[in-house]
């Protein structure tokens, strides 16, 4: 469905469920509402599991991409279970793109050439259960499991055996706002996969119809997205 085909049967729909004195919108007006409706869209499907279903993954797909980073730095606060520093991601040499809006996978590499060793996962953990259990001996980071990583100051730290990681990689969502629907520039139209179109002008719809049940709420929801 192109943009205007949404906006139509959004009118149609928001038409059909209002009094005549209901309160109209503009074509900028229903462009901003849809958009707001595709990130509810999205935000549930992720929410529900990407590869939940066919339905879920083939929705959102053109939405998922995927980046690795091979830049590293060393804290001074976290050890590896051998006592070397952990390793922290260099985001000076390589940002992490604010486009992503949220993670379905990540995994690590180590070594090079003949000792490459790639997909080792990752657990996220918390900073108590790094405290408690890196000197646990039953509970330790290993390739052959999983690598720990935890986030501090918005920066991934891995902690390991001690091994060095070569590559960072991540599979994720990008930010669904970054394609917003109506505007010129990209084209307009909604990228993701028609099989939800219709789920987006129902969730348009609901939106349209909280500025007369609820105008409040449907303020709070449209200022949210002119923020991001």
């Amino acid at each position: 469905m192109t943009c205007v085909e949404m906006r139509n049967e959004a009118e149609l729909l928001y038409e059909s469920l209002n009094s005549s004195a209901a309160p109209g919108f503009t074509a900028s007006e229903w462009a901003s509402i849809l958009t707001v409706a595709q990130r509810k869209v999205v935000n549930r499907i992720l929410k529900e599991g990407v590869t939940r279903d066919s339905y879920n993954i083939f929705s959102i797909e053109k939405l998922i991409t995927s980046d690795s980073h091979t830049a590293f730095s060393t804290s001074t606060h976290f050890q590896n279970l051998n006592g070397t520093a952990a390793q922290t991601l260099d985001v000076g040499a390589h940002p992490l793109d604010s486009k992503y809006y949220w993670l379905i996978d990540e995994y690590v590499e180590t070594g090079v050439g003949p000792t490459l060793v790639s997909n080792i996962k990752l657990k996220r953990i918390s900073f108590d259960f790094y405290r408690e259990n890196l000197k646990n001996p039953f509970r330790v980071p290993d390739a052959n499991e999983e690598y720990w990583i935890l986030q501090h100051n918005n920066i991934p730290v891995f902690i390991t055996d001690g091994t060095a990681i070569t590559k960072y990689c991540i599979v994720a969502v990008e930010h669904p706002d970054n394609y917003p629907i109506g505007t010129t520039t990209p084209a307009g139209d909604c990228i993701l996969n028609e099989g939800i179109h219709s789920e987006i002008v129902e969730e348009a719809v609901t939106l349209a119809r909280m500025s007369i049940t609820d105008p409040q709420g449907y303020q709070l929801a449209m200022n949210e997205f002119n923020k991001n």
